[in-house]
Formats: structure tokens, sequence, C-alpha cells
């Protein structure tokens, strides 16, 4: 519950100082909105159940939100919340469940747009990155505090629309009877907002 308290408080403090500006001077530092799904590998093989889909797997009812803001041209951080449902039967940390479990994960996430060092990023048609933070994930509501650690890509699709992938692999750092390590992937769409929506 910290670190919800700690990435909620950073969130609310980004966006005050957001609000608190009369206008918005660099269009290459906008707020970004993402939504799409999520899917979860926690089979506690992390080579041997890679390829198992079926059953080590897991994206029942996979939604996930995102909200970003860019900054300093090369950087970012993210809140994102993703729900999902373990079904009876998965393996999960070593362990195939006897009934269905409610997933969510809350995290907060520092962002650096690797690519800019070496594409034109007016010119490029993706952009990749590299992301490092921290989060808790909840497992009928019960909850384990995690690092992460992960890279994106965007896939440009308009000026304001990105096709979004990114892979976070997530390691427990409490001693939760709940908390595992697992590899969380995301696909989904992002939308760049442009200065104008706020003024």
């Amino acid at each position: 519950m910290k670190f919800i308290k700690f990435f909620y408080c950073l969130f609310v403090l980004l966006i005050s100082k957001s609000a608190i500006a009369q206008t918005y001077q660099n269009q290459d530092n906008p707020w970004i909105i993402g939504f799409g799904i999520n899917v979860v590998y926690d089979s506690g093989d992390i080579i041997g159940g890679l390829f198992d889909i079926k059953d080590n797997y897991n994206y029942n009812s996979p939604f996930r939100f995102s909200i970003e803001k860019r900054f300093e041209d090369d950087f970012g951080f993210e809140v994102s919340a993703n729900f999902n449902k373990f079904l009876k039967g998965k393996t999960i940390n070593s362990v195939e469940l006897e009934e269905d479990i409610d997933f969510l994960a809350i995290d907060g996430m520092f962002k650096y747009y690797i690519t800019n060092t070496y594409l034109n990023k007016y010119r490029a048609i993706y952009e990749g990155y590299l992301t490092i933070g921290g989060g808790s994930s909840f497992y009928d509501g019960s909850g384990a505090a995690t690092a992460n650690l992960g890279a994106g890509i965007n896939f440009f699709i308009s000026e304001s629309v990105r096709l979004n992938a990114q892979a976070l692999g997530k390691i427990s750092v409490d001693n939760s009877p709940q908390g595992s390590n697992y590899i969380h992937y995301n696909l989904g769409l992002i939308i760049r907002l442009q200065d104008s929506q706020f003024n």
C-alpha cells in the first residue's frame, strides 16, 4: 500500500503542476493516455513454461489504462492500472489454481526514450524506450509490492496515435505470501494530447 500512496501522490503532483501552468510551450512534452490489453506470465518457471501459452499465460478480461507525462523531450513518467483474471487450472507461481483469481496491477514507471539518441524523432516511424519503476500487484485484493524493469516500443499510426507494445519484468520486494516474480506484457493504443486540449 505504501507504493500505491507514493505513486498516487507523485501522480497528483504532476497533474497539479500542469494545471497551474497557463500555457504549454513545448509540443514534445505532451500528456499521453493509453488503453489496451495485458497478458501475465507467472508460471514460476521462467524458461520451461515460456511457450506453454494455454497453461501459463493469463489474459481473461485483460484491460489496461495508462496516463503519461513526457518531459525534457526524452523522458516520461507513467501511471497505469492493469486488470486481469487468473482462471482455475492455470499455473501461477508453480501452483495450479483451484479457483479463479481477480488480478490488479498498479504501477508507476519512469521512461527513457533511448531511440531519440540516434533517430530523428520528427521523421522516425517508431520510438523505443527503457523503463524502470515499481508498483503493487493485487490477487483477490491481497497486495504485493514489486520492482519493475522493462522496455517498450511505439509505432506511429498518425501524428497523435501510436501502437504501443511493452514487456515488464516484475520482482517481488516484500515478504507477503502473495508476492511472486512475473512477466507482464502490454499491447494497446496511446494518444498524444495536444496543448490546445488543455487550454
